[in-house]
């Protein structure tokens, strides 16, 4: 990456838009970054690092929100332009973070060759930031260290401990996914472990469970259950004993079971024939009481059996009587229809006469028709007439209101004018009074900001104080828990092994070789008591004291650097003259400063909104000048139509007829014509056609009486036919009239007395036959008492199913014996298999997290090779740098109780001592960071072959070198510009600037802002 323009708005110290063409260097690629104190050169890399990252350039200059230009206006936007080239190609990325409200904002643009191309997809944060990586090839952890060399903290990587240089390579090597990997193999350790003790859990359990599968009795499988130390082979030798007592008794249980079965069969057999024939005899009996009641029944049977028969004679006859009923019927009503057809006809007749009598007065007015069209058509002639008049009437009208409408108007704006000339000059003495009151604001915000500046200087500085005195107790506290820690661990450990010599001593007897020394005489045996300790207590206490031992180091770490930034905030009060004591003193003052800017600020916010209003007022004033020019105008043009019209009006009323002044009424005459028209026609052909409606409905009631006289005689003959065919019917089959209603039946009761009659004869046939058969069967056999032989059988199943219940539980014993020991061969299966698979992941877990002889974790050993590459090339540069004199040293020396292995020493050729390099002087400490700085870079693009670093941005350091080492740094820089880097350095020594070929200079003005100049020597 190779910036080309940066622009910065309302950013830091610059006020306005302030531009820097890189591209005025020319072929210079070295320049140095010149300026008083403040001033902002720092401010540039901040604003190039906040373009690409959204962020800072240092730790304290990361948040965003740390940058908006206090000098800049409310209303002026904070924005970052970076324009910057990528292999060969071009971009643009533009960012503004919000402020007041307002949301941040992004954009991203491919501006190779002119066009104006989309980088991303959306400007969404995580897609520009992912784009900016993929283009550079680095984080922003990563850029920061090797591009953008901050203030103050390159040196971090030389200096620091183990473990800070760990994070700085983690970010930079993006070595956390080892540290994921030490997780994950904790992970499956502990899902081990969960394995193993579930394993022994599920065989304790299956142990504790034959209790309750199987009855207690006195046996070796109880006894050794019951013992304090389970033994496996007893347990399972036990079981096997139990098998075979239960399968000897459930033999045994099997053999009586079969015996009472047998004979509880044969009393079955007896008492089902026997009861069988109870049966039966009862059965028979039975079947006489039913026989002799069917006999009974005989005469009731004879009787309805006769009513059938006559029924089945009625219903033969029943068609006709139902055939004479209908007939009576259809005579009745032909009897009442001549009746109404004669009456229907007198009505004809007398609506005829009456229809006649009407149409003839009607007639007499048919005369009238004639008048009414003349008069019809005279008025229709004229009604054009009347209606141009009306329409030049209502113009005059319009016209007259709109005259009165205009001149309304005109006067309204007249009087409007006058009010508005009287508010602008109230308003241009607002504006006034405001523009005097706010003419110290640049003034007093200088102050103000230099006031803030200074509180928050001192505030910072008494936290720093607390924050000390409270880290100092916490470290005193964690090294204390550390320390008791640990020595609870080492009596474990110590009792561990005093368990091991007590076991081995329990083996030993005279003659006999010692194991550890092979001694066959042992004089001092150890007798100390054995112990249980348990390898989780150790493994918490082992945890315990790494945690206790790491949180002392941190906090330890984190008083160091506090105490390192008290010193330089301490320094800084001092050059600034001020007083930890006076802070209240420095409150009011920036209250007060505070409170008047506040001020100041309404006032001039207050002013833009009154010269707004005050312009306002001048554009309406002009507005309503153009409206009353044009409003006389038409208030005349208005007048002329009016006097035109009423003479045109005037000319055409004269044409009017004396009768009639307006179209409506000529209309209503008109409308008055025609009713009377239309009605007479109305009334003529209603008459007419109620004439023609009489006529028809006496000639339809004459054939409609006729009709119904001629239907009467049919109806009467057939009545008289059907009564005579019904009374021979009767007659035939010797009913009287009232013996056949009584004999009908309907088909319903028929089909039951049928049912009734053919089900009797059946049941006595069938009852007959059952007790001949009956009684050659049963000859010779009585009923008998099954009462006491039911007893027997039922005390014999009870024995039966008990003996079953037992031989049944019995062999369930039997199956849980062989169940158990198949479950507990199981189990010892798999403990062994999880304790080994346990062991080798405890083995591997403590390799890999750094618990082992080295105390180098997985993660730190890969960064140890890192950090050998970055000192190898680092070295090439300190060689020319120190003159031969130092060399860096990866070493892997140890730093307290804590992982180590990331140790930076220094190899002094001249005394041929290695040392820390804690021991350099300053300019020695900047030759080593910038030498290992350079050495990061020509690593990181070796390891990632698509990141090339073409700029390199260094912030301060070379004021601690001599001429000589000032030299040779500059010759180190030098030679890296000609591989075609873009190198800026921010220094105040002269003679770095008299080097360098061009000049970034930075001007702070009196008025607290900033600008910037390239001055190409």
């Amino acid at each position: 990456m190779k910036p080309l323009k940066l622009s910065m708005t309302a950013f830091g110290p610059y006020k306005d838009k302030e531009v820097i063409d890189f591209t005025q260097l020319h072929e210079h690629g070295i320049f140095v970054v010149s300026g008083s104190t403040g001033a902002g050169k720092t401010t540039i890399f901040d604003a190039i690092t906040f373009a690409l990252y959204d962020a800072g350039s240092g730790e304290d200059r990361d948040k965003s929100l740390f940058l908006r230009s206090d000098f800049a206006d409310i209303t002026v936007d904070t924005e970052v332009e970076l324009e910057f080239e990528v292999r060969g190609r071009i971009y643009r990325i533009w960012r503004k973070f919000g402020h007041d409200g307002d949301r941040a904002k992004r954009e991203f643009y491919d501006i190779t060759g002119g066009q104006i191309i989309p980088a991303v997809e959306k400007f969404q944060v995580k897609l520009v930031q992912a784009k900016v990586e993929e283009l550079i090839g680095l984080t922003q952890s990563q850029f920061n260290q090797i591009v953008m060399l901050p203030q103050g903290e390159f040196q971090k990587l030389l200096t620091s401990e183990s473990k800070h240089k760990e994070e700085i390579f983690r970010k930079i090597f993006k070595t956390e996914r080892f540290t994921k990997m030490v997780e994950l193999l904790r992970d499956k350790k502990k899902q081990a472990e969960k394995l193993y003790e579930h394993a022994q859990m599920q065989q304790d359990h299956t142990i504790q469970e034959i209790k309750s599968r199987l009855p207690e009795r006195e046996s070796a499988l109880f006894a050794a259950i019951n013992y304090d130390a389970i033994n496996m082979y007893q347990i399972k030798q036990g079981l096997i004993e139990e098998q075979g007592f239960y399968e000897q008794q459930s033999t045994e249980l099997s053999q009586q079971y079969e015996q009472v079965k047998g004979l509880a069969t044969k009393l079955n057999i007896q008492f089902s024939e026997q009861k069988l024939i109870n049966e039966r005899i009862e059965r028979f009996m039975q079947r006489q009481t039913e026989l002799s009641c069917l006999q009974q029944q005989q005469n009731e049977m004879a009787i309805q059996e006769e009513r059938l028969l006559l029924a089945q004679k009625a219903h033969q006859i029943e068609p006709l009587e139902r055939e004479l009923s209908k007939l009576k019927s259809q005579l009745q009503s032909a009897t009442t229809a001549v009746e109404k057809a004669k009456l229907e006809s007198e009505q004809a007749k007398q609506q005829l006469i009456t229809a006649t009598q009407a149409y003839e007065n009607v007639q007499k007015d048919e005369v009238l028709l004639e008048t009414y069209t003349k008069n019809i058509s005279q008025l229709e002639q004229i009604i054009p007439i009347y209606e141009t008049i009306d329409i030049q009437r209502n113009h005059v009208e319009q016209l007259k209101a709109q005259q009165c409408k205009a001149q309304t108007l005109y006067d309204n704006l007249q009087g409007e004018l006058v009010e508005l000339k009287l508010q602008q000059q109230n308003q241009q003495n607002v504006v006034t009074e405001l523009e005097q009151a706010v003419a110290q604001y640049e003034q007093t915000f200088e102050a103000h900001a230099t006031a803030a500046r200074n509180v928050e200087l001192v505030k910072e500085t008494a936290k720093l104080q607390m924050n000390i005195e409270l880290l100092k107790a916490d470290a005193l506290s964690k090294e204390q828990q550390a320390t008791k820690a640990e020595q609870a661990l080492h009596e474990v450990e110590q009792q561990i092994r005093s368990n091991q010599a007590a076991f081995l001593a329990a083996s030993l007897h005279n003659g006999d070789a010692c194991p550890v020394c092979g001694s066959t005489e042992h004089p001092a045996i150890h007798n100390s008591e054995m112990l249980h300790v348990d390898d989780t207590q150790i493994e918490q206490l082992r945890q315990h004291s790494d945690a206790a031992r790491q949180s002392y180091y941190q906090v330890q770490s984190k008083l160091e650097i506090e105490q390192q930034t008290n010193t330089e905030k301490h320094n800084q009060i001092q050059r600034q003259q001020l007083q930890l004591e006076a802070l209240a003193q420095y409150e009011e003052q920036l209250q007060t400063l505070a409170t008047h800017l506040a001020d100041l600020r309404v006032k001039q916010q207050q002013l833009t909104t009154e010269r707004t209003q005050l312009e306002q007022f001048n554009e309406k004033r002009e507005v309503i000048q153009g409206r009353l020019e044009k409003g006389q105008a038409y208030v005349q043009e208005i007048q002329t139509q009016l006097a035109q019209e009423k003479g045109k009006l005037e000319q055409s009323e004269l044409s009017l007829l004396p009768q009639f002044t307006t179209v409506a009424e000529v209309q209503i005459a008109l409308s008055n014509q025609l009713q009377q028209h239309q009605s007479l026609k109305n009334e003529l052909k209603r008459a007419f056609d109620a004439l023609q409606q009489a006529q028809l409905q006496q000639n339809s009631s004459e054939v409609n009486q006729l009709h119904a006289v001629n239907h009467l005689s049919d109806k009467q003959h057939e009545h008289e036919l059907a009564h005579i065919a019904f009374a021979t019917a009767l007659q035939n089959e010797h009913f009287s009239l009232e013996s056949y209603q009584q004999a009908l039946l309907a088909e319903q009761a028929q089909h039951e007395i049928r049912q009734m009659l053919e089900a009797y004869k059946q049941q006595l046939h069938t009852l007959t036959a059952q007790i001949t058969e009956d009684q050659e069967q049963l000859e010779g056999k009585q009923l008998a008492d099954l009462t006491e032989l039911q007893q027997q059988i039922t005390t014999l199943n009870n024995e039966q199913d008990e003996r079953y219940a037992t031989m049944k539980q019995t062999e369930s014993y039997v199956t849980q014996c062989i169940t158990t020991l198949q479950k507990l061969e199981q189990s010892a299966d798999q403990i062994e298999s999880y304790k080994v698979k346990l062991q080798q992941m405890e083995q591997v877990y403590d390799l890999v997290r750094g618990q082992n002889d080295a105390k180098i974790s997985f993660e730190r050993f890969a960064q140890i090779g890192y950090l050998e590459k970055v000192t190898h090339a680092a070295n090439e540069r300190l060689r020319i740098l120190s003159n031969g004199q130092y060399f860096l040293k990866s070493t892997g020396r140890k730093e307290g109780n804590a992982q180590s292995g990331l140790s930076i020493d220094v190899y002094d050729s001249n005394t041929g001592q290695t040392r820390d390099v804690k021991t350099l002087s300053g300019g020695e400490k900047f030759n080593a960071s910038l030498s290992l700085a350079l050495g990061m870079a020509d690593v990181i693009q070796s390891v990632q072959g698509s990141v090339h670093i073409d700029t390199m941005f260094i912030d301060e350091g070379f004021g601690t070198l001599d001429e000589e080492a000032l030299r040779r740094a500059i010759d180190i820089l030098i030679d890296l510009q000609q591989t075609g880097r873009l190198i800026g350095i921010i220094s105040h020594v002269a003679e770095l600037k008299a080097a360098m070929p061009a000049i970034l200079q930075v001007k702070k003005l009196k008025e607290g802002h900033s600008t910037t100049e390239i001055i190409v020597k």
